[in-house]
């Protein structure tokens, strides 16, 4: 076959096998270009025990920024409100898939134990931790 009517197959076959970049453990927030500076990144670990092998990236958030920091991640990223369950704050897991790369991400935002009851005491709060699992694979 003709160098001529390959070459069209073998760039098709390129293109849609090719992702952005092999996914690996860091600040999956600013590598989105998405992460305020009151969200701070904390580091990042691959946790073999689970399925799929996610990367488990942390974050922090001052109780002072809560409420800016729960507002920002549910309109960039859709993350839930935030509820009160038995002693804590939570949200429910989310997951979106980033465009570019195809890669799968889950988040959630919550508090460790806390006597805090209404959110306009989350200033209250120490600090809020925001966790990102990034997925080679789908989940």
């Amino acid at each position: 076959m003709p160098l001529a009517k390959l070459l069209p197959w073998l760039c098709l076959l390129a293109a849609g096998g090719a992702q952005a970049a092999e996914l690996s453990c860091g600040d999956f927030l600013s590598r989105q270009g998405r992460k305020p500076a009151y969200i701070v990144y904390q580091g990042c670990q691959q946790n073999m025990a689970r399925q799929d092998q996610p990367f488990e990236a942390r974050y922090e958030v001052d109780g002072r920024h809560a409420q800016q920091a729960e507002a920002y991640l549910r309109r960039a990223y859709g993350l839930p409100r935030l509820q009160r369950y038995c002693c804590m704050w939570d949200s429910t897991r989310h997951s979106w898939r980033d465009r570019r790369t195809g890669y799968s991400y889950v988040m959630f935002m919550a508090t460790e134990e806390t006597p805090v009851r209404t959110r306009a005491a989350w200033p209250r709060i120490e600090r809020f931790v925001v966790q990102v699992d990034g997925y080679a694979q789908d989940p």
